[in-house]
């Protein structure tokens, strides 16, 4: 269980609430004002990435299935148990969670009716950062996120831009991932 007095804790659970509903609002919902720093920060990044690789995080709203699923399935390729992850790969998988959220509401408006989507949007929201919560706080990635320096360290890493090359590097390996982890699970679904 998490200790309430363990500033890790509180602060991963409340950015990681504060980014994933932020990205679930409703269309036309003005933005909330973020509850952190890194909040803030983790905002910009993600945007700055979905905004560039646009055609990559677009391209799974149309993929049936569960959300939680698709972000447990980008978590194993992103935060591979055999390395330590960087913020980098944090970021990415986060602004995966984020689209899939932010672009959901849009899809289920269409096929459901409104307090019945605003639920299921609303449970999976607290279902991927309940999720990304326990993954993080576990053993071996709160100990990386510590010798990361905390979100403090994610603040530091994050105020001086990253090259745009980096990102592309880390991209392409993340959008065949999440490709293949998308089509098997299509397929899975439909046997």
């Amino acid at each position: 269980m998490a200790n309430s007095q363990d500033p890790l804790h509180e602060r991963t659970r409340r950015l990681l609430s504060d980014y994933i509903f932020f990205c679930a609002r409703e269309p036309g919902t003005p933005e909330p004002p973020p509850t952190s720093v890194e909040a803030a920060l983790l905002r910009s990044v993600t945007r700055q990435i979905q905004q560039k690789h646009q055609d990559f995080f677009s391209s799974f709203p149309e993929c049936p299935g569960n959300r939680l699923e698709l972000v447990k399935q980008m978590a194993d390729k992103l935060l591979s148990k055999d390395q330590d992850f960087n913020w980098s790969q944090l970021v990415m998988l986060l602004a995966f969670a984020g689209s899939l959220m932010n672009q959901g509401p849009y899809m289920a408006v269409k096929q459901r009716g409104e307090l019945r989507n605003r639920l299921i949007v609303t449970r999976d929201c607290c279902l991927i950062v309940n999720f990304l919560y326990n993954l993080l706080m576990g053993r071996r990635h709160r100990s990386r996120l510590e010798a990361l320096g905390g979100w403090d360290g994610f603040c530091r890493f994050f105020k001086n831009p990253v090259p745009l090359g980096f990102w592309r590097r880390l991209l392409i390996p993340a959008f065949l991932s999440g490709f293949f982890a998308t089509a098997i699970f299509f397929i899975w679904k439909r046997l």
